[in-house]
């Protein structure tokens, strides 16, 4: 069976990610980790979804929430984990060079113009004057 939508979502399946690479971060502790596709469907099985490794990932945070004396303490910031591939069409172990060129807009019209430079004088050395 294939995937009808080759842009991943947070219920995709590492059987129908598109991609060699998952990478994790999180906005809030600066953490990051990036694991092969084949190690993690080995680990936790093909059917196990993204949203499903995000919060694994979210589980190591600093920020979640702790249980103090059966208690549970929230942070001020919660944890800020997710997986930046999400949604994104272009694979993230791409080489830039076979990214191709992007037009930039703008161009030559859009330049303002310049100011000639002023001539330089040249001068003769040992010249009668």
């Amino acid at each position: 069976m294939t995937n009808p939508d080759p842009t991943p979502h947070p219920e995709t399946t590492l059987e129908h990610y598109p991609w060699i690479i998952v990478r994790f971060r999180c906005t809030r502790c600066r953490r990051y980790g990036d694991a092969r596709l084949a190690r993690l469907a080995e680990k936790f099985g093909a059917a196990e979804t993204i949203a499903s490794l995000v919060e694994r990932f979210r589980g190591a945070c600093p920020h979640r929430p702790a249980k103090r004396n059966g208690r549970v303490v929230h942070h001020k910031q919660p944890c800020g984990g997710y997986c930046p591939d999400l949604g994104s069409t272009v694979p993230p172990d791409l080489p830039p060079s076979l990214s191709g060129l992007r037009l930039i807009e703008g161009g030559k019209g859009d330049m303002l113009p310049a100011e000639p430079k002023a001539p330089r004088r040249r001068r003769r050395v040992g010249a009668y004057e």
